[in-house]
């Protein structure tokens, strides 16, 4: 029995540090230097930040130098930091703004309170987001202000790390976009199979909605045991939060043919039907106050787009010359599908006319409850349902375009919904 006890206890700490090894940042820090009005550090005092939007409150004391440091905090802001001690005149920073993984730097110099004194002297230093000793490599943190304000053609990751200067796409560093580590609050948003970069990659879908991330974080290389998984980059990112005032957004994007033009200078380019429909909405408020906070995002996105711009040749004029008129002839291709329906009972379906979709369905909900002074809670769920319509294997097939059609024979492909038919048609 005790074997056994500590059988489980071991794959218990296995397990424990194989989750925990390539765990991501999700949080932020303020630290500083406290002294008195006469250059030393001042123990023991007492220092307090509050994140303004939720009321959630940190606390320490600074240590025997005067120092100190208050990890795990939540990203964004604003923040406001307050230091007491006995027998000095309080200090206090407001309006300041978290970054994902970074340390805030924030040093005060106190004032003894038996003095006269017409103002407080404050003394803070935001450490360089470039050169510090918290940056062990290459990064580029994107805030929730550059989401809301910065253009985005697809709404998606891209658009954003694509910030990062050795963005192409998301393949950084001449990188492969398969060896990047994609998290969400921590979690893995990769593709299981390797067959896309991202979750809902192969169905052109985004994991998550942009209205329910708050920052991203793009690490190249860092020199850090706190990131891994990845030699290509670090896609970190966090989501947002409910906090005590009620915020709402609803939102949708629509494209259809009469919402672009078709001229190119001389040039009169074919209008193609096609549509695109994405409707969301984001909400986030207090349960109880300065307690207990939620928030919700849900995303639905609609495309319908032609399969292909080819169309068939019709008998009366079986070889009009035509950048998208085939050689296949439609009465040809009729017979055919009306051959397979009756000889093998299977529908091929249309030859043209036809459109593909593209579908996906998120959402991102999300609990936060401020336990105590000491201990927060958290539970997230996230749910992405996506599809896409593609065209059929053409790996078995003669691929490339026909030339002009010759006397002894004509060759067609023919492509539909559900395979790929190619066949001779001998002269009589």
């Amino acid at each position: 029995m005790r074997r056994v006890i500590i059988f489980i206890a071991a794959m218990v700490l296995i397990a424990v540090k194989s989750l925990t090894g390539y765990a991501q940042e999700t949080t932020s820090e303020i630290q500083g230097l406290v002294k008195d009005d006469k250059g030393a550090g001042l123990q023991g005092a007492t220092v307090v930040a509050t994140h303004l939007p939720t009321g959630t409150r940190y606390s320490t004391t600074t240590r025997k130098d005067g120092r100190y440091n208050l990890p795990n905090l939540k990203v964004g802001g604003p923040y406001e930091v307050k230091i007491t001690f006995v027998g000095f005149n309080e200090a206090k920073q407001d309006n300041i703004i978290l970054l994902l993984g970074q340390e805030f730097k924030a040093d005060f110099d106190l004032q003894a309170s038996t003095s006269t004194l017409t103002e407080v002297v404050v003394s803070t230093r935001r450490q360089d987001k470039v050169f510090n000793n918290s940056r062990t490599g290459s990064q580029e943190i994107i805030s929730r202000s550059q989401i809301e304000r910065l253009p985005t053609v697809n709404r998606s990751l891209q658009d954003f790390t694509k910030l990062t200067p050795s963005s192409n796409g998301l393949s950084f560093g001449g990188r492969n976009s398969a060896y990047n580590n994609v998290t969400v609050d921590g979690a893995n948003f990769n593709n299981a199979f390797g067959l896309a970069s991202t979750l809902g990659g192969q169905t052109n879908s985004q994991p998550i909605s942009l209205d329910a991330i708050e920052q991203i974080q793009v690490n190249i290389s860092p020199y850090d045991v706190r990131q891994g998984g990845f030699s290509g980059a670090g896609i970190n990112s966090v989501t947002r939060s409910g906090t005590n005032q009620f915020k709402g957004t609803v939102y949708t994007y629509l494209k259809s043919p009469g919402t672009q033009g078709y001229n190119v200078r001389t040039t009169k380019l074919t209008q193609q039907d096609f549509n695109y429909k994405q409707f969301g909405f984001a909400a986030g408020g207090p349960i109880i106050e300065n307690k207990l906070f939620f928030f919700i995002s849900a995303e639905q996105e609609r495309i319908t787009q032609p399969a292909t711009s080819f169309i068939a040749s019709d008998a009366a004029h079986p070889y009009v010359a035509g950048s998208n008129i085939s050689q296949a002839n439609a009465d040809t291709l009729k017979e055919l599908r009306s051959f397979l329906v009756s000889k093998y009972g299977y529908d091929p379906g249309d030859f043209q006319g036809y459109s593909y979709r593209t579908q996906s369905d998120k959402i991102t909900a999300k609990i936060d409850w401020n336990v105590n002074r000491n201990n927060t809670f958290t539970i997230k769920y996230s749910y992405l349902k996506s599809l896409r319509d593609v065209s059929a294997s053409t790996s078995g097939s003669i691929g490339g375009t026909r030339g002009p059609i010759q006397q002894q024979c004509l060759f067609w492909v023919a492509v539909i919904p559900s395979t790929i038919i190619s066949t001779f048609l001998l002269p009589n």
